[in-house]
C-alpha cells in the first residue's frame, strides 16, 4: 500500500470522537501484511469539564478510526496519509461481549481492525537526552537485549519517538525513546524539531490523568563528559514547572563509564551539577554491548549496569493514581490490523 518513491515507516491508528483525538504509535507491517500495535489507549465516553459535557447533548456518539500510513523525509518527519477508515460508535465500543472486529475494504483487499476491551498496568517511561548520551543503548540494558537500534556517530539514529515494551521482574513498561537534542540544524533530527517531538509526546501523554495515558517516570540521559552547563541546560528546557507541579518523577543515567575506576565515583565527583534538580534518584553505569574479546571487568560492568537499572525504573515509577472526578471511557486495546 506504500507509495512509490517514499520511505515507509510504519503505520498507527489514529482515533477522533467528539471530544478528544487519540494515536497509537507506528508499528511495522510484517511478513502476513498484519499489524500488532500490542498498545492500550483510554478513549473517554464522556467530555472532561461539566460545559463540555452539557454541549455534549448536541454531538453524536460516533467514534472514527483511521489507519494511517507514516513515511520520513528530510524536509518533514510527520507526513502520513490515510490507509482506511472505520466508523463506529461508543455504544458498540463498550458492548458486553467486546468491541466488534471492523472492517473496510481498500480497492481488492479487505482491511481488519481487531480490537480489544480491558486494562493493562503497563508503566510509561519517557527517556530524553543530548544526541550522544546513550538513550538507545540504555533501553537495550534495560531491556537485555537488542531491541533498540544504535549508532557509534556523533549523529543520532532516532528520529522520532519510538515505543518498545519491557518486562522487569513481572512488571509492564512502555519505553519510549526519543530524537537526541542539540543535533544542529545538520543533524538528522535539527534541535527545534527535535524539541518539538518531546514536547508533543509529553504533552500528549500528560493530556489525561489516567495512568494509561501519563507518564510514570521522566529518564534524563547524560554522557559522562558532558559538560555541566550543557546538562543543566537541557534539563530546564524539558522539566519545566508543569511536570514539578504534576509530580512526574524524574531520574539521571550517567553512561559512558565503561573505562572508570569507579562508576559510582562519577556521581561524587560531579553531584554538584545536579544540587539543584529535582531528582528521584540516579544512576552511573555504561550502556556498551557485549562484543568479542570484551574485557572481562567490562563484561561485569555491563551485567551490574542492566540491574542498576531494572532496579531504578522499579523503584522510581509513580504508583498509579485513580481520580473519582474523571468522567468515564473505554479501555480500548489495539493489537492487531490484517490487510490481507
Amino acid at each position: 500500500m506504500p507509495r512509490p518513491g517514499r520511505m515507509l515507516t510504519g503505520y498507527y491508528v489514529y482515533i477522533s470522537t467528539p471530544y478528544d483525538q487519540y494515536r497509537t504509535f507506528d508499528a511495522p507491517a510484517m511478513e502476513d501484511c498484519s499489524v500488532s500495535w500490542d498498545e492500550t489507549l483510554t478513549i473517554h465516553e464522556r467530555p472532561p469539564t461539566l460545559f463540555k459535557r452539557l454541549m455534549s447533548i448536541f454531538k453524536s456518539e460516533a467514534v472514527r478510526l483511521e489507519i494511517r500510513a507514516s513515511y520520513e523525509s528530510k524536509q518533514t518527519l510527520d507526513q502520513s496519509e490515510v490507509v482506511c477508515a472505520f466508523d463506529t460508535t461508543f455504544k458498540q465500543l463498550l458492548a458486553e461481549d467486546g468491541p466488534p472486529t471492523l472492517h473496510s475494504d481498500v480497492g481488492d483487499r479487505r482491511v481488519s481492525l481487531e480490537l480489544k476491551a480491558g486494562g493493562t498496568n503497563e508503566k510509561n517511561v519517557v527517556i530524553f537526552g543530548q544526541t550522544g548520551s546513550g538513550k538507545s543503548s540504555t533501553i537495550n540494558t534495560i531491556a537485555k537485549e537488542q531491541v533498540a537500534k544504535t549508532s557509534n556517530d556523533a549523529v543520532g539514529c532516532t528520529t522520532k519517538p519510538k515505543r518498545y515494551s519491557v518486562d522487569i521482574s513481572g512488571q509492564n513498561f512502555a519505553l519510549f525513546d526519543t530524537a537526541g537534542l542539540n543535533e544542529g540544524t545538520k543533524g538528522e533530527v535539527p534541535q527545534k524539531q527535535a524539541k518539538e517531538q518531546l514536547n508533543r509526546l509529553l504533552e500528549e501523554r500528560m493530556r489525561h490523568k489516567l495512568p494509561l495515558n501519563g507518564i510514570d517516570l521522566l529518564v534524563y540521559c547524560v554522557y559522562n563528559t558532558t559538560s555541566s552547563r550543557a546538562i543543566l541546560n537541557t534539563y530546564n528546557a524539558v522539566y519545566s514547572g508543569i511536570y514539578r507541579k504534576k509530580r512526574v518523577p524524574i531520574v539521571v543515567i550517567v553512561t559512558g563509564l565503561e573505562s572508570a575506576t569507579s562508576m559510582e565515583s562519577w556521581w561524587d565527583n560531579h553531584k554538584e551539577t545536579f544540587k539543584d534538580m529535582h531528582l528521584a534518584g540516579h544512576a552511573c553505569v555504561t550502556t556498551v554491548q557485549e562484543y568479542a574479546g570484551i574485557p572481562p571487568d567490562h563484561t561485569d560492568r555491563v551485567a551490574q549496569s542492566s540491574e542498576t537499572l531494572r532496579n531504578l525504573i522499579m523503584n522510581t515509577c509513580s504508583a498509579p493514581v485513580v481520580d473519582d472526578n474523571l468522567p468515564a471511557g473505554t479501555w480500548c486495546c489495539l493489537p492487531l490490523c490484517s490487510m490481507n
